[in-house]
């Protein structure tokens, strides 16, 4: 149950209790450029930061959007503005598309865009380009540019009036996330949600002070914000960044920094596992702990993961409606769920009646609570809220007996054969099991008797021990049809070289239809694939 009365310690006092306590540890290290501040000088650069935003005319409650990739100067112009109470828009302008960019813009309507200088600010259109400022570090071609190489040195946070760093009821950020119409959603938080998300991320994961972890993912992501930015806050840990993933660097940032926790993505956990030249178990060494997440993590893949590079993974759940739900922890966890409940979750299954489930009963996720976010933003800048009432996700989900949740599927992705209905989790997890099978995914395509067939997308490993031979997908169907009732068994297999998958390896279901027509059609899908 949500714990309403925990403490919530401001982002000032906790940035200057770890200057006392930590001294010069290392707080954030750039794994790309070997950039880092210590925890020493952490606070004092955040203030200054923020003196010069205040300086700039960014208001307590002002949005800032921010523009530019993973990386020390981004967290550090991410927190200056949070010191303020300012409203953080964290973007990636060619995810969102210059159609949606606008409409976006229009929205949110931010005081200020801070981008880095490699981020084509000068593509916006004329309104907004006025209100960009560049951050980064040497000589930026912009008079009102912040240059974080000198900003400790030539701004006095001191001779600033700093406005009160904000409190758990203050808006934190607006996050940008995939929306069905073709424009982002928009997800509204306080920093009540970041805060209760963080600490549940310290419980799964037991992180302290002693830790250095690594996170490569983006933090445009609310994933990413809560798993790694926040538990980084609360618990004084260094905090180790990528740019993006990097299989070729993977081990060396690891073992050059010894990092101890890990988050990641099943796509990521895949491309670990594909082939022979991946790092070894020994260059992992120093690993205690690695995390999947944003999408389903196939017990096959998990399997063979921990038997390869003997580090534990911890598969959790959530989104960025209602923020973590469940996860595993090293003490709790079982291969095939997602863990059970967060610490500040309220959660039930539901059955179609609303009522909750009992151990054994498929039901829809619920979650409540302090944990949710706000609300959602429309392109009219209207607030839809989220929080206050059950949030309804979509995914399904069994409880067993020691209250772990094993996700089904989502209602979303049924396929539907001759009034039987399926998800397609159990069929992929299959697929994936077969040798040489790195990735997989089934679908429903037309059938004028069943109304649906099962179909089935593979990716071979491009070291499958099929020598050089062709990927026998007739000994797959058989594989499939041994272990699957008929009505589940995909009718056919399509070899792809990779499935189509959001930049958060997110797999994109509706693209599969497009993927199946061209594999058998040959021509541009139709628009009635349903």
């Amino acid at each position: 149950m949500t714990a309403h009365a925990l403490p919530f310690t401001p982002l000032d006092r906790l940035l200057e209790a770890h200057r006392q306590r930590f001294g010069a540890k290392p707080a954030i290290v750039d794994v790309d450029t070997g950039a880092h501040i210590g925890f020493d000088a952490l606070a004092g650069t955040v203030d200054a930061i923020a003196a010069r935003l205040v300086a700039l005319g960014v208001p307590r409650g002002g949005r800032v959007m921010l523009v530019g990739d993973n990386g020390l100067d981004k967290l550090l112009m991410w927190l200056g503005a949070w010191r303020i109470g300012a409203v953080v828009c964290p973007v990636d302008l060619t995810f969102i598309g210059a159609a949606a960019t606008v409409p976006m813009l229009t929205a949110i309507d931010p005081v200020l865009l801070l981008c880095s200088p490699d981020t084509a600010a000068d593509a916006l259109p004329a309104p907004w380009r006025s209100r960009v400022v560049l951050w980064g570090r040497g000589d930026l071609p912009d008079p009102q540019g912040i240059d974080l190489a000198r900003i400790p040195a030539t701004v006095d946070p001191s001779a600033a009036t700093l406005p009160a760093a904000p409190g758990p009821d203050d808006l934190a950020a607006m996050c940008c996330t995939s929306g069905t119409t073709g424009l982002p959603k928009i997800i509204v938080y306080d920093h009540a949600a970041y805060w209760y998300n963080g600490l549940s991320g310290v419980d799964f994961l037991g992180l302290s002070a002693d830790d250095r972890w690594l996170e490569f993912r983006s933090f445009n992501w609310y994933s990413a914000q809560i798993l790694s930015l926040l538990p980084f806050l609360q618990t004084g840990m260094t905090l180790h960044v990528a740019k993006r993933f990097s299989r070729s660097r993977f081990a060396h940032w690891v073992a050059a920094n010894q990092v101890t926790g890990c988050a990641a993505v099943p796509a990521v956990i895949n491309i670990l596992l594909a082939g022979s030249q991946g790092p070894a178990a020994s260059d992992l060494g120093s690993l205690r702990i690695m995390t999947s997440s944003t999408g389903p993590l196939s017990p096959v893949q998990w399997e063979r993961f921990e038997a390869r590079f003997g580090v534990p993974l911890m598969n959790l759940y959530g989104s960025s409606e209602t923020g973590w739900v469940a996860g595993n922890r090293p003490d709790r966890r079982a291969i095939g769920t997602v863990g059970q409940r967060a610490l500040h979750a309220d959660v039930i299954l539901a059955d179609a009646n609303g009522s909750p489930c009992k151990p054994g009963q498929e039901g829809q996720i619920v979650a409540s609570g302090i944990q949710l976010a706000i609300g959602q933003w429309t392109m009219e800048g209207k607030l839809l809220p989220i929080r206050g009432a059950p949030y309804r996700t979509r995914d399904v989900a069994v409880e067993d007996d020691a209250g772990f949740l094993h996700i089904v599927g989502r209602s979303d992705d049924l396929i539907i054969r001759g009034g039987v209905k399926m998800l397609p989790q159990e069929i992929e997890d299959v697929l994936l099991s077969y040798p040489g099978v790195i990735d997989a995914a089934a679908m429903g395509r037309p059938d004028a008797i069943f109304g649906q067939e099962v179909v089935g997308f593979v990716v071979p490993s491009p070291t499958a021990p099929f020598g050089s031979a062709p990927f026998d997908a007739d000994a797959l169907l058989a594989y499939a049809a041994a272990r699957l009732p008929n009505e589940k068994t995909p009718k056919e297999i399509i070899v792809v070289d990779a499935l189509p998958r959001s930049d958060r390896g997110k797999l994109l279901r509706d693209r599969l239809k497009a993927l199946w027509w061209t594999a058998t059609q040959g021509d541009t899908p139709q628009d009635d694939l349903e």
